[in-house]
């Protein structure tokens, strides 16, 4: 779903003089609304992916994108981009964002801000929509703003609409047969209404279905309900946000320090005369330093790893075949010779339909715990990366996990261990594996395989400024540890939105 100006026509140069166009790198983005001479209110979801101010510039006082020397136009970097801690973006719920700007607009006849309307929204009153975005479903970009009036509709309408998607803090505004609506890069636009004597700001666009439809009308964010937030952002001088940092990153994946601090090593496999694997560089890691890490047990003996994304979640292999009020989640646990004050029976295991494809498709399992997990600084959970987060080498990835194999050599099986992984490219991984490598896969050194390690459900850790992502599980593999194979991970990225799905609340 993508939001989206259709229907409408070419605005008068600079007659919604808070209008502003918000650019990623050169490209433009989103729309945004002048809010006071440092801040423009849009939308959270522009800021999803690019979340980094410094990517960010407003561009206000503009009418045609294409002339970059509009007289009375003014180009200001961002320094801050604050979205409301409630934005979810499963249910596109508190749909907001602020952004602060490096220096404040002059305001003259070209630029101005707007007033927030504050009284109730009635429906069937016709407001303003305005934006860049396109005039037609999936057609080009316009370079000139456009306008289109539409009106606020009924809550139960849209209600019926969009079965029961559309909570207290939106509202749906267009035609019920469709034909004026915005469109994909009017994102964050403002939705203007006409008090009789000026423009105040009810909307924001948000979200919709497809651009201009029957019965589908678009979808904005009800900003009276977030002026208490805004002020208090407004008001609060000492603020300091960083731009780097997302709300969410701040509570997970956040590994524990300890005075041991023992590195894990680079994995090496080496290959004696006689055709014998061992792993090099597998070393114990400090007690409780995974603190998301869990032990799967059957009646008291470990079948595979897990790893806490929530208080009631935890995301392992499929082929660990975890059966829900039998089997248990043993939380910060180091050595699995000793009871763990943390043992949660598993309530319930949800999987992906299988198609019976081998291997199969999808080897990813989300198990709900019976109880919430009690957060401490041996039990925290780690960070689920974004659909389209990638991974390139400004991450560093290792795995962690019970068990051994034969060439691990004389590692203890019941002591928590971990290793460096170097990624393998999908090119040279499909040489190896041939057509069973699939797109949902991620590649390492041989050495991270079930078979190398002796852990079935371990996750593959990857680490960024400062946190680490559960990018992948480990799935399939050779039976024997083979130099030649690179292991194989089911990509957890992939499964983003279904674990947003099953979970709520991610």
């Amino acid at each position: 779903m993508e939001v989206r100006i259709i229907g409408g026509q070419e605005a008068w140069a600079h007659s919604w003089p808070w209008q502003v166009s918000l650019q990623f790198a050169t490209m433009p983005a989103c729309g945004g609304a002048i809010i006071g001479p440092l801040w423009v209110v849009s939308a959270a979801h522009c800021f999803k992916r690019y979340k980094k101010a410094s990517f960010w510039t407003v561009l206000a006082g503009k009418h045609d994108l294409d002339n970059p020397h509009e007289p009375g136009q003014q180009v200001v970097g961002v320094s801050m981009i604050i979205r409301h801690q409630g934005y979810n973006t499963r249910t596109k719920d508190s749909d907001v964002a602020l952004l602060k700007l490096q220096q404040p607009l002059v305001f003259n006849q070209f630029i101005r801000p707007i007033d927030i309307w504050m009284n109730p929204l009635s429906p069937f009153r016709k407001c303003t929509i305005t934006g860049w975005g396109s005039t037609q479903e999936n057609g080009p970009r316009v370079n000139r703003l456009q306008e289109v009036n539409v009106t606020i509709l009924p809550h139960d309408v849209c209600n019926q609409y969009y079965l029961g998607r559309i909570r207290p803090s939106m509202f749906c505004a267009g035609k019920d047969r469709g034909g004026a609506d915005a469109c994909q890069g009017d994102s964050g636009g403002p939705l203007s209404c006409f008090t009789g004597s000026r423009y105040e700001l009810a909307g924001l666009v948000s979200w919709g279905v497809g651009c201009g439809r029957a019965r589908r009308p678009g979808v904005y964010t009800k900003i009276q309900q977030h002026t208490q937030w805004i002020s208090n952002i407004l008001n609060d001088q000492n603020i300091m946000y960083s731009d780097d940092v997302p709300v969410e990153e701040d509570r997970c994946g956040k590994k524990q320090s300890s005075s041991c601090d023992k590195a894990p090593g680079l994995a090496a496999l080496s290959v004696s005369q006689d055709g014998e694997v061992s792993v090099g560089n597998v070393s114990e890691s400090c007690p409780f330093s995974w603190p998301w890490q869990v032990s799967l047990q059957d009646n008291g003996r470990h079948y595979c790893s897990g790893a806490l994304i929530h208080h009631r979640w935890v995301v392992t292999a499929k082929h660990c075949n975890v059966r829900a009020k039998e089997d248990v989640v043993v939380l910060g646990v180091h050595d699995l010779r000793f009871s763990s004050s943390q043992t949660v029976p598993v309530d319930e295991v949800f999987n992906l339909p299988q198609d019976g494809s081998f291997p199969p498709k999808s080897d990813v399992s989300l198990l709900r715990l019976s109880v919430p997990a009690r957060f401490s600084s041996n039990v925290s959970p780690v960070c689920v990366p974004d659909e389209d987060e990638d991974l390139d080498d400004s991450w560093s990835c290792i795995t962690t996990g019970w068990g051994a194999t034969k060439a691990t050599g004389d590692i203890d099986p019941d002591r928590l261990h971990h290793l460096g992984l170097t990624l393998v490219n999908q090119t040279t991984c499909r040489e190896r594996w041939g057509g069973l490598l699939g797109d949902s896969h991620i590649c390492s050194h041989p050495a991270g395989s079930t078979s190398c390690m002796g852990d079935s459900g371990a996750p593959l850790l990857c680490r960024k400024s400062g946190a680490y992502f559960l990018f992948g599980v480990v799935t399939w593999g050779s039976r024997h540890c083979d130099a030649d194979k690179p292991a194989i991970f089911s990509r957890i990225s992939d499964y983003h939105s279904w674990i947003t799905e099953v979970t709520e609340d991610i």
